[in-house]
Formats: structure tokens, C-alpha cells, sequence
């Protein structure tokens, strides 16, 4: 597959990541951090702000791109995950609705054991619109590994948690904080490792590894984000983030 953009850090590609995680070779990455799509259900009742703090109603983002992203389901996300663990030397690390989470307490997905789910504590949360219960305020944070290797992070005994705002800059309808995933790019990997983002959105996971002395390789199925990741990626200057 030609990549749609390449630098001396980031390799990007347009395509299903089904596919491509197929051709890869066991074990030839050191770590997957990723932010595949959410349930049905969440991505029905999803709400996005505006920078200004006026919510829009529905599927449009303040950028212009539509939340029209499909929402993926239970079997298909732990095929992907196991496709992710074959290719991870260790650390599969993903942001999933809790209510694909909490599932891998029984039953991870194939060659890969949960080790910890954690939390992202937003301190910007979108308020519950129907006013009838409380608002959600986290998402779940999934750390999963190889079973047939030793588990070793740069975290010794830190939690493994988040507290902190989206980050949001228009990017992309589902933000994820660059500081938070810069912080597991520290936590997971060192200088010189290779992360896989299958899922890249418009490029976070890519960004963070480029910041913070990694390589990354990066597969978007919708090119209209790859055109965000590339222009992203080739600023000097960081901005912030999305998933």
C-alpha cells in the first residue's frame, strides 16, 4: 500500500485497517495506542460543542466534518484488538466505550489479557441535554496485553487514569486530549519505538509519537481525515488534540 503521507517519523495510509493489520507481520510494532468508534448507542446520542461553548445539535462538527463515522460492534472490535495484539510486542492501549470495556474482564480479546481499565475524567463534560439524570463525564481507558509476554511500563506504581479538558481544536468530532496520549506514549513505549494507530483519526496518536521522539505508522479509513493528519502533522508548532 502506498502511503498517503510519510516524514522521517510518521507513515500514514488510507485504508481499512482490517486489511492492512492482516499483512503486517507478528510483533512488528512496539505498541498500539488507539481510538476506535463507539457502540451504536453512543455514537446515536452524541452531542458536540462549538469552541465557544454552543453545543451543535445532531452529526455536524464545528470543522465542517460530520460525525457519519461508523459505530463499530462488539465482534468486529475484538477482532481488531486480537489483529492489534499479534502485531504489539506487548501493550495494546485503546480509549472504548465502557460498555465494550468492561466485557474483556471476562472474555479479552484473542492473545491479549486485560491488565487495568482506567478512566478519563473530563473536566469539561458535555451536560446531560434531558436533564432527567446525571451526565456521563469519563470514558474508559483500556490497557491490554500480549499474554505470552511480561508486562513492563515507565508508569512503576502510578494509576492509570486522567483528569483533564478535550483539548478540542475542530479536528475531529471525537476529541482526545495530545497531552493524554502523549503522557501513555511516555508511560508505554522509549525513544526510538514504533506505536501503530490503526484507528488514527485525525492523527493524535501520530502527533504524540513525533513530539516525543517515536515513529508511528498510522491507517485512516476516511481521507478526509488523512488531508487533516497530513496537514497536522507537517505543522512545526503543536496544537491541540483530537481522536
Amino acid at each position: 500500500m502506498t502511503p498517503y503521507y510519510s516524514d522521517d517519523s510518521v507513515t500514514l495510509y488510507h485504508g481499512d485497517c482490517r486489511g492492512f493489520l492482516a499483512e503486517m507481520e507478528a510483533e512488528s510494532v512496539d505498541c498500539v495506542i488507539t481510538d476506535p468508534p463507539y457502540s451504536e448507542n453512543t455514537h446515536k446520542n452524541v452531542r458536540l460543542n462549538s469552541s465557544d461553548g454552543k453545543g451543535a445539535r445532531g452529526n455536524v462538527c464545528v470543522s465542517g466534518l460530520r460525525n457519519d463515522f461508523g459505530a463499530i460492534g462488539a465482534d468486529d472490535l475484538g477482532g481488531i484488538l486480537g489483529a492489534c495484539g499479534r502485531v504489539s510486542r506487548g501493550w495494546v492501549i485503546a480509549t472504548l466505550d465502557y460498555h465494550h470495556a468492561f466485557t474483556y474482564e471476562a472474555a479479552a480479546p484473542v492473545g491479549l489479557r486485560l491488565m487495568r481499565i482506567g478512566i478519563w475524567l473530563k473536566t469539561d463534560p458535555m451536560p446531560q441535554i434531558s436533564g432527567d439524570r446525571p451526565a456521563v463525564g469519563w470514558e474508559a481507558i483500556t490497557y491490554l496485553h500480549r499474554t505470552d509476554r511480561r508486562s513492563k511500563w515507565n508508569g512503576h506504581g502510578k494509576h492509570g487514569n486522567w483528569h483533564g479538558g478535550k483539548e478540542q481544536a475542530g479536528l475531529h468530532p471525537t476529541a482526545k486530549p495530545l497531552s493524554m496520549v502523549a503522557n501513555w506514549v511516555r508511560l508505554f513505549t522509549n525513544p526510538g519505538d514504533t506505536i501503530l494507530d490503526p484507528f488514527a483519526g485525525s492523527g493524535t496518536t501520530l502527533r504524540a509519537a513525533k513530539d516525543e521522539g517515536r515513529k508511528a505508522i498510522g491507517v485512516e479509513l476516511d481521507e478526509r481525515y488523512c488531508e487533516v493528519i497530513a496537514r497536522r502533522l507537517s505543522q512545526d508548532t503543536l496544537f491541540g488534540g483530537a481522536a
